[in-house]
């Protein structure tokens, strides 16, 4: 009877086994996205358990050739799917013991087994894989990962080998982890591998790398000690770095010459991320990326560009980089720009000018204050709302896990479904500040954090005539880990340069002296030139440098004056800068990684691993001495986001990715922590010292102790991921 119930309870559950793989094969195959998703899913599988097998490996390995027994050595982790073993019958495989013949008195006997006969010598090794694919473990006679392991006389157990031995063992799974990134990024660097060279993009103002006298169009060929580095070297070694410790850089210059300098560097005013920088931009290229499909129609539609454009001039002028084009568009004080583009067709490439529309921006970045208001000669124009938040998209994942985490953090976002701005508003009064500049926006906005607040704006109408309209928004904090979050209204913010209406004039450090022209006053001429926007402000001022002008100004119908404005030669107090108004996906340049042979992929992949080895040793220490934020760190979800991100683009890269994590995992389990590899070398180095063990009470202290510990850790970083997944 109890056989014919554990014979239907197996086929019940062999059933359900089925009927479960074959929905989710048919999810699968039925729907070309899932797949895709499937596969990428897949790869980071494979990949993270593959970097986790071959440090197991190392174990299993030597413990083999040191006589141990290995009682299983398992690809993946419980519920086991299917274990084989060598038998004197043959080959025995059995599957899904937590489903079938569940046996809690010798587990090593359940699940449905089959043999394939044959005479062979029994193995005592059962090779298993586990349901869950994100690692693996090597089960050793004698030996236990969570404490002191079976006291037994048999002298092939762990316990009783010499200590040197059972050093090796452990330190073999970090071993191999340094070998097997070194075999990686051989691989990597033999096919070839595209890169974000060390080339610097963009200089933010104010920062270490601007008083350094860092250059866009500088190539950074040396950091410290390192010289095979790409673009992400520099932001990691500034984030790994002392405080005050400065950052030795040989940089090459566009003219070809050579220059050692010294970058301290700290943390931007402005940044959300806990970590030091430089201020450094990663640089791009001219051409347009290869879209395809509704991606690459959208983009014509919306820009006139194709994908594979390659820009050639801009206004007529040459350019060579990327930086030449923004440092033209910024000076170019009109609402569009014309680019040439390089376009290939069927017999050829043919030239296309396209006109691309401007916006001027508020505010400049600046490393030490976060930003600067943009003036002219310390005349702010008003704002103009470029942007305005789709509030309907308050509903998506994130917004309700930031609902359900704190509770009415959002409710105005929730509840107001649409904002009552546009864009192309102009802000003429917002609270009690008429014509306010950016950060008087920002002052009044943190003022009003969940209180109705009025809003003057002038807009135009269906026949283009301007209205002023009052509006009423509640502006809400934004979510943040520690709920200090910015206060926000929902919109984005430009200068309104299509009216030569200044909203304040600022007192500017070292730079012009304040013009004191009245809030709202309208330029009407630039050194007796009629004027119609800010933009012919601009243009004016900069044909007369070295030159006194007059700006004359009308405060309102009655009250018209002037201003003189002396005009330094070759000084250019316009810190107002343009900027393109739609978004352009131009490429980040790239450059091939590539060994010139064998013996260079050696030399290539081992600077590399050493590189990420040091940099993860580093950052260890950075933590420990309070240099390194922890809030910046990645744990288990954010490596798994960004693993599956990465998978999804390109498998190459991929491949260096699981490189650069099996580095890591070579450090992270050398530290001396209870239960890791870095531990249990601690406690046999204190047996050897010692000449026992510790005893069992010790040992079981000590195991539990570090359990907890990497616990809370592991639970602390998962909060730290969701949180950040949440933010991002």
């Amino acid at each position: 009877m109890a056989e014919q119930k554990n014979n239907f309870r197996n086929i019940f559950n062999l059933t359900i086994f089925i009927a479960a793989v074959a929905f989710i094969g048919y999810m699968i195959l039925h729907d070309p996205m899932n797949r895709q998703t499937a596969w990428n899913i897949l790869k980071v599988l494979i990949g993270f358990g593959g970097v986790v097998v071959i440090h197991e490996f190392g174990h299993f390995v030597v413990a083999k050739m040191g006589g141990i027994k290995v009682k299983a050595f398992s690809v993946g982790f419980p519920p086991l799917f299917m274990g084989i073993k060598r038998t004197e019958t043959g080959f025995r495989f059995r599957f899904l013991p937590m489903i079938f013949n569940r046996n809690p008195e010798n587990p090593d006997d359940a699940g449905l087994v089959f043999t394939l006969p044959g005479k062979f010598k029994p193995g005592e090794t059962e090779y298993k894989i586990g349901l869950i694919p994100f690692g693996g473990y090597v089960g050793m006679l004698g030996q236990d990962d969570t404490g002191p392991a079976e006291e037994t006389n048999d002298p092939r157990s762990f316990a009783n080998k010499p200590i040197p031995l059972r050093i090796a063992v452990v330190a073999a799974g970090v071993t191999f982890n340094a070998i097997s990134a070194i075999l990686i990024f051989m691989t990597v660097f033999m096919i070839g591998l595209e890169l974000p060279p060390a080339v610097v993009g963009n200089v933010v103002p104010n920062s270490p790398a601007e008083i350094a006298g860092l250059q866009p169009g500088d190539r950074i060929i040396q950091i410290n000690d390192q010289e095979f580095i790409d673009f992400t070297s520099i932001p990691m070694n500034a984030a790994i770095s002392d405080e005050g410790e400065p950052l030795e850089l040989k940089v090459k210059h566009l003219d070809g010459s050579v220059e050692s300098m010294d970058v301290v560097a700290s943390k931007p005013a402005a940044s959300s991320l806990p970590v030091r920088a430089i201020g450094i931009e990663q640089a791009g290229t001219l051409k347009i990326a290869d879209l395809k499909g509704p991606p690459a129609e959208m983009l014509y539609e919306q820009t006139g560009f194709k994908p594979g454009d390659e820009v050639v001039k801009v206004n007529g002028t040459d350019v060579e980089y990327a930086w030449q084009m923004d440092r033209l568009i910024e000076k170019t004080a009109a609402p569009t720009t014309t680019l040439t583009v390089k376009r290939k067709i069927d017999d050829g490439t043919e030239f296309v000018d396209v006109d691309v529309p401007l916006s001027l921006a508020a505010t400049n970045r600046n490393f030490e204050k976060g930003y600067d208001l943009a003036h002219i000669y310390s005349m702010v124009p008003r704002l103009k709302i470029s942007a305005v938040a789709d509030r309907t998209s308050a509903q998506n994942w994130k917004d309700k896990i930031k609902l359900w985490w704190r509770e009415n953090i959002l409710r105005q976002e929730v509840e107001t479904a649409k904002l009552p701005f546009e864009i192309g508003d102009i802000l003429v009064q917002v609270g009690e500040v008429k014509n306010p500049t950016f950060k008087e926006l920002r002052d009044v906005t943190e003022a009003h954090n969940n209180k109705p607040m009025s809003v003057k704006v002038i807009r135009k109408d269906e026949t283009g005539n301007e209205k002023l309209m009052e509006l009423t928004a509640t502006p809400w904090q934004q979510f943040t880990r520690k709920g200090d979050g910015q206060v926000q209204l929902g919109i984005g913010v430009e200068l309104d340069a299509t009216h030569p209406v200044v909203a304040k004039t600022i007192d500017v450090q070292n730079g012009p002296a304040n013009l004191n022209i009245e809030s709202g006053a309208k330029i009407t001429a630039v050194d007796g030139q009629k004027v119609k926007s800010f933009y012919d402000v601009m243009r004016v001022i900069r044909q007369n440098q070295g030159q006194r002008i007059t700006l004359d100004y009308r405060v309102n119908e009655e009250v018209a004056t002037a201003v003189n404005l002396d005009i330094p030669a070759g000084n250019d107090f316009i810190t107002a800068k343009n900027l393109i108004a739609v978004n352009i996906p131009f490429k980040p340049l790239k450059e091939v990684y590539k060994a010139a042979g064998p013996i260079d992929a050696i030399a290539k992949g081992s600077k590399k691993t050493y590189s990420f080895i040091a940099q993860t040793l580093s950052t260890v220490l950075g933590l420990a001495k309070g240099n390194v934020d922890p809030t910046a760190l990645s744990g288990p979800v954010g490596i798994a986001t960004a693993s599956y991100s990465i998978a999804s683009t390109d498998t190459m890269y991929y491949v260096f990715f699981l490189g650069l994590i099996s580095s890591v995992l070579a450090i992270m389990n050398l530290l001396p922590l209870p239960i890791v590899d870095g531990g249990v070398i601690i406690l046999l180095l204190i047996e050897a010292i010692k000449g026992s063990p510790l005893s069992r009470l010790t040992q079981e202290i000590i195991s539990y102790a570090g359990l907890a510990f990497i616990a809370f850790v592991f639970v602390w970083l998962f909060y730290n991921d969701i949180l950040n997944l949440i933010l991002a």
